[in-house]
């Protein structure tokens, strides 16, 4: 099973595209992207959190960082800001999906 490790958002015009750091027990590692409809940083999260616990095959996004993406960043010390806040909102809402999902299967 996968798990989420790290999530990076860029703005790509109006839009922001959400990219998800997955890893594995093996040490596997691929990125998952999707473009949210939105120009929130949370609600694109919200939006991707859903879409990759909707997957099936994500264990988990406990400890979750969240950035915007290096292109993003303004000064070097952006790049080192995490989002404390996005990363709690991207994984309650990914376990709440995550949790529709497996009722669903039972």
């Amino acid at each position: 099973m996968w798990r989420v490790d790290q999530v990076f958002l860029a703005r790509r015009g109006q839009r922001i595209e959400v990219t998800c750091s997955l890893v594995n027990d093996r040490g596997g590692l691929r990125n998952l992207s999707v473009v949210a409809p939105t120009a929130d940083p949370a609600e694109a999260l919200r939006h991707a959190a859903r879409y990759i616990a909707g997957k099936g095959n994500v264990s988990s996004a406990r400890q979750v960082r969240v950035r915007w993406a290096r292109e993003q960043a303004t000064t070097l010390q952006d790049e080192l800001v995490r989002a404390y806040e996005l990363a709690d909102d991207f994984q309650d809402t990914f376990e709440d999906t995550l949790q529709e999902v497996r009722d669903r299967m039972r």
